[in-house]
């Protein structure tokens, strides 16, 4: 290929001037890290957005809004200021509302560039990620199908058809599949293995993550709350932590939404069922690293009591702290590696690459699925799965709108939506090496605080998500980059009272969720903040830093701590985020309380069903995959009860 063929396959942008300047200003040399070239920073940016047309005009967007602010603010363009005068707009948009988020959107794809370098990450002594060569093949791949496989529409016949591969439809499939019924899944996502799982964020993001982990909900707060879309669906995304529902959540689940089924005795044996397919068991110290003797050192100083290392489902973790990223060894039981292909060896079907479009329906009476996806050459191809009784598990933003659009009404729909907001404190330790990259993300808890809604989680980034999770520019982010080896990550989640309601978004993939947190679950979440921050002092920390929206505080001891929360606080000054939204379709026994019955079936209908974190009717304080599944596996064995009962018909469609 000669010089010009080459230069003309090369990813550009159209504000490429704009870019350059932009990677000149946000990197100088540091202590240990160089600068890096602009060119070569502004090319790989240009390669993340080059396949996605709608990313490539956003970022073009943010990068003309920049030059303009540099206009209208000093007469000149970016691209043609003097560096310093750069730094400092980049330094005084960080400070105002709304600029500060356009501006964190704009360099997060210049950050991720610095960060995913392997030479910067080698000086962060971060071990490169071991993927495989070779996979076994297994007889029930074959019983996967992928929408560009398919060459022209297609219809079926099932007793039941699935939408949704996560916690809950996965764990539906498995359940009804292993009683003789014949199942088919449905999954808008793709297959992938471990092959994929090879820590290169922007790959692995654009393929496991919805949106690119821009669904956000908006309110007194912004909370991002990142969901998975491929088989697995979040499962194969979350840290792994596995907890049961709480005694006192599902005796509230009684008293105020007449779920009588709910106890720890008549759900015991779906938990252990759970638990024994993920596989569940305590993480080993090695991998949890060094930041569960600080946190325990720190909270046995301030008299707490209840901590350990947290109970997860990742048999034979090799430490490589990519959990969040697809896990690289199939460790981590994701319903991916555990109930997928166990539903699959049973019968069950699976097609990828299909977006169900409508139920098929005849009044209130659900007989099926139709589904779009994309052949080979990109041409739309259908798939439609008559079956006997439909489980909607497309997730607790998704199943709402999908339920709506196809005739569903019911005043709750949509509504009691609960996040579990987390909040993260970090501590610098100049003198220790933390080992934050061969660290799981989350390995230890401590649970003192569990009763009244508090629960500390570690939370240990890898390396590039040290970069891109601040709100710093320039020299301040340099060194804060440059510090990860001995930055402490932990942090905390709230059993939440607010609710938040979800509705269509202006695109399907990012659903307009409005979320406002009560006074009551900002002072829980403050008090998060502080006791975290006095474990961190009594661990001997030498200095603590808060994470804001807009500034990262910085404290050094008790009375600086005093000082900064003796001020005044809104939820928007904190960094926030959320990992299990959950309600949107919840369980009553009353269809004035709530979106489904006990036995899931939506009110007012026959053969339709949601099994996913949507149903969970309440916020639970205890990470919710075990409990989806849970309820997701109960509800399936007691509808393949039934309709093995009945006769194996599908009803008439004419």
């Amino acid at each position: 290929m000669d010089n010009t063929s080459h230069l003309a396959d090369t990813p550009t942008l159209r504000q490429a001037a704009t870019a350059r300047a932009l990677a000149e200003a946000l990197f100088p040399a540091g202590a240990r890290l160089k600068a890096p070239d602009p060119d070569a920073v502004t090319q790989t940016v240009a390669g993340y957005v080059a396949a996605h047309p709608w990313l490539r005009r956003a970022l073009d967007a943010g990068l003309r809004w920049l030059a303009l602010r540099c206009l209208l603010r000093h007469g000149q363009r970016f691209s043609h200021a003097p560096l310093a005068r750069r730094r400092a707009l980049l330094s005084a948009l960080a400070d105002t509302p709304l600029s500060s988020h356009l501006l964190r959107a704009v360099c997060a794809p210049f950050k991720a560039a610095y960060v995913l370098d392997e030479e910067h990450a080698r000086l962060m002594a971060v071990p490169r990620v071991q993927v495989p060569g070779q996979l076994e093949q297994f007889r029930w791949q074959q019983q996967i199908s992928s929408a560009a496989q398919m060459d022209t529409d297609q219809t079926l016949e099932a007793d039941v058809v699935v939408i949704g591969s996560g916690a809950g439809g996965a764990a539906a499939a498995y359940e009804l599949a292993c009683r003789g019924l014949a199942v088919v899944v449905i999954e808008e996502g793709q297959w992938y293995d471990r092959r994929d799982f090879n820590g290169k964020l922007p790959e692995v993001i654009s393929k496991l993550y919805r949106s690119y982990g821009a669904t956000v909900a908006l309110g007194n707060a912004f909370i991002p709350v990142p969901i998975g879309r491929s088989v697995g669906g979040t499962t194969t995304i979350n840290s792994g932590t596995c907890m049961r529902t709480p005694d006192a959540v599902l005796a509230r689940w009684r008293d105020e939404l007449g779920l009588a089924h709910a106890t720890p005795e008549a759900l015991a044996p779906w938990f252990e069922g759970v638990e024994a397919m993920l596989k569940v068991q305590r993480a080993a110290p090695r991998h949890v690293g060094r930041i569960g003797e600080l946190i325990e050192r720190g909270a046995r100083a301030l008299g707490f009591t209840d901590m350990h290392p947290l109970r997860r489902n990742a048999e034979g973790c090799d430490g490589q702290g990519l959990c969040q990223f697809g896990c690289p060894t199939d460790a981590k039981q994701s319903t991916n590696v555990s109930y997928m292909p166990r539903a699959l060896e049973r019968g069950a079907f699976l097609f990828t690459g299909f977006r169900a479009t409508r139920l098929l329906r005849r009044g209130q009476q659900a007989f099926g699925v139709e589904a779009q996806g994309r052949d080979a050459a990109g041409q739309p191809i259908r798939l439609t799965v008559h079956a006997r009784s439909t489980v909607v598990a497309m997730g607790t933003f998704l199943t709402p709108g999908f339920l709506r659009d196809n005739g569903v009404r019911n005043r709750h729909l949509g509504r009691h939506l609960t996040l579990h907001p987390c909040g993260v404190v970090n501590a610098v330790f100049p003198d220790d090496m933390l080992g934050n990259a061969t660290s799981i993300p989350q390995g230890f808890g401590v649970a003192d605080l569990a009763e009244d809604g508090l629960m500390f989680e570690g939370g240990t980034l890898p390396f590039a998500g040290h970069g891109l999770m601040n709100n710093l520019y320039g020299d301040a982010w340099v060194r804060f980059t440059e510090r990860y080896p001995h930055t402490a990550y932990f942090g905390f989640m709230i059993r939440d009272t607010s609710e938040g309601r979800v509705r269509r978004g202006l695109h399907r993939d990012l659903p307009w969720i409005r979320y406002h947190m009560n006074r009551q679950d900002f002072a829980l979440f403050l008090r998060g903040i502080e006791t975290l921050a006095r474990i961190y002092l009594a661990a001997g920390a030498q200095e603590v830093l808060i994470p804001g929206m807009k500034r990262m505080v910085s404290v050094h001891n008790e009375t600086e701590l005093a000082a900064f929360m003796a001020q005044r606080h809104r939820p928007k000054d904190f960094l926030m985020s959320a990992y299990h939204p959950l309600g949107t379709a919840r369980l009553a026994a009353d269809p004035q309380a709530g979106v489904c019955a006990p036995d899931h079936r939506v009110h007012g209908w026959q053969g339709l069903y949601v099994m996913d974190g949507s149903c969970v009717p309440s916020s639970l304080g205890a990470n919710p995959q075990v409990t989806i599944m849970t309820l997701a596996s109960h509800a399936a064995a007691r509808l393949a009860d039934q309709l093995n009962s009945t006769e194996s018909t599908t009803p008439d469609r004419h």
